[in-house]
């Protein structure tokens, strides 16, 4: 595994804390992901987990990739963020497949990956018993926002050189904002206003054979899924439109439908990662 990323990863939230904006599903979102990943841990994962987290719930740290967001892109050398930050979005190619790359393979420009970040994260945790447990700390903080972030809609660029990732301004159910927050907070606090156990609980729906299929392939093959389901709400929206009730109401299984697979994709990804006997089952 890359010692870079390790090197880097250690130095995360190591600086003062500050207070950042959310991006990504905000707190709610990410929390809500966080609660169901938890509920589907396997008993040797949580106590792993718990005595890498010192007892803190995932929940609690489902943020922190935004809270410490300067920091932590501090830490990444700047040919890995092409100077603007470790991605909290994704680019698809014209199949609607994440790029495992920083650079695209025709034109060698920087790719905005937050699948890639997660993937690193993942092949990090594989070796977890390698590294000191503040590293694993830190892998596990920011594979649980990333996991999150890939899932949102507002995050999959389609065609990165003619669009600004939805930040032209829309209206939402009267109120002016951009299409990027539409996702990042309204379409989870304005259909389903409950607290995030509520929202995870109303999302955590599936028997074991769908979750099973939900995570099958990669996280490769997972981004593709995301962009497949997220494409046409993606293409719906132009600039100043208004998206009222009805548009909320079509959209918003979308948005349990996505926070409910990051959750059983983490909880897929950290049970591969801390129990052995998980991976050895679902590794065949």
């Amino acid at each position: 595994m890359t010692t870079k990323f390790l090197k880097a990863a250690a130095l995360l939230f190591t600086a003062a804390v500050i207070s950042a904006p959310s991006f990504g599903w905000g707190r709610m979102g990410h929390a809500t992901v966080a609660k169901i990943a938890e509920n589907h841990l396997t008993e040797t994962t949580q106590k792993r987990i718990d005595k890498i987290m010192h007892g803190t719930a995932l929940v609690a740290i489902a943020s922190y990739c935004d809270d410490y967001r300067k920091q932590l892109d501090a830490t990444f050398p700047l040919e890995w963020t092409g100077g603007t930050g470790h991605a909290h979005t994704f680019e698809v190619d014209e199949n609607n497949r994440p790029y495992n790359t920083l650079k695209h393979p025709e034109t060698g420009r920087h790719l905005t990956n937050a699948v890639y970040f997660a993937d690193h994260c993942m092949q990090d945790l594989a070796h977890a018993s390698d590294f000191p447990d503040s590293v694993q700390w830190k892998e596990v903080a920011m594979l649980t926002h990333l996991m999150g972030d890939m899932h949102c809609p507002g995050h999959v660029r389609y065609a990165a050189m003619h669009e600004n990732i939805g930040k032209y301004e829309v209206t939402f159910s009267g109120e002016q904002t951009t299409y990027h927050k539409v996702w990042d907070y309204f379409m989870v606090v304005t259909p389903l206003p409950f607290s995030f156990s509520d929202i995870a609980e109303i999302c955590d729906n599936c028997s074991q054979e769908e979750i099973d299929e939900i995570c099958k392939g990669d996280i490769y093959d997972w981004g593709q899924n995301v962009a497949n389901l997220c494409q046409e709400c993606r293409f719906s929206v132009k600039e100043g439109d208004k998206l009222n009730s009805k548009w909320i109401l079509k959209h918003t299984e979308l948005t349990k439908i996505e926070l409910r697979n990051a959750g059983y994709r983490l909880a897929h990804a950290l049970n591969m990662a801390f129990d052995p006997k998980y991976a050895r089952k679902h590794s065949r």
